[in-house]
């Protein structure tokens, strides 16, 4: 899967994702303070899914119908980068299979989607 990930995402759910053998592009090789308005821009450009911690991309998406290939909303509230990543790790292939053309959302108790406009 080729996905865009966020600032919010951590080194751990990184490292996993590169290792899964996904294509990433972090946003930390975008020019600094890059809005998230060209982040999904450049997404959807070249079909990549949006991995984010940040609800604004919802907003973006269904308010004002800017274009995606899928988003990915990490709303897991956890004490730690390493019990995030284990949620992450733990819902992976319902994630993976929900996202294309989705905004997903991921939280401890499950995954749920909607389809993008």
């Amino acid at each position: 899967m080729k996905l865009l990930l966020d600032a919010h995402i951590g080194r751990l759910i990184t490292d996993w994702l590169a290792d899964q053998g996904h294509d990433l592009l972090r946003t930390a090789t975008l020019p600094p303070r890059t809005p998230d308005e060209e982040i999904l821009r450049i997404a959807a450009a070249q079909s990549r899914i949006v991995m984010t911690a940040d609800k604004d991309f919802g907003e973006l998406v269904f308010r004002f119908g800017q274009p995606a290939a899928g988003v990915i909303l990490l709303r897991i509230a956890v004490p730690s980068e390493r019990a995030r990543f284990e949620v992450v790790k733990r819902y992976w292939s319902t994630i993976e299979a929900a996202a294309p053309a989705h905004f997903v959302v991921v939280t401890r108790r499950g995954v749920r989607r909607s389809p993008l406009p």
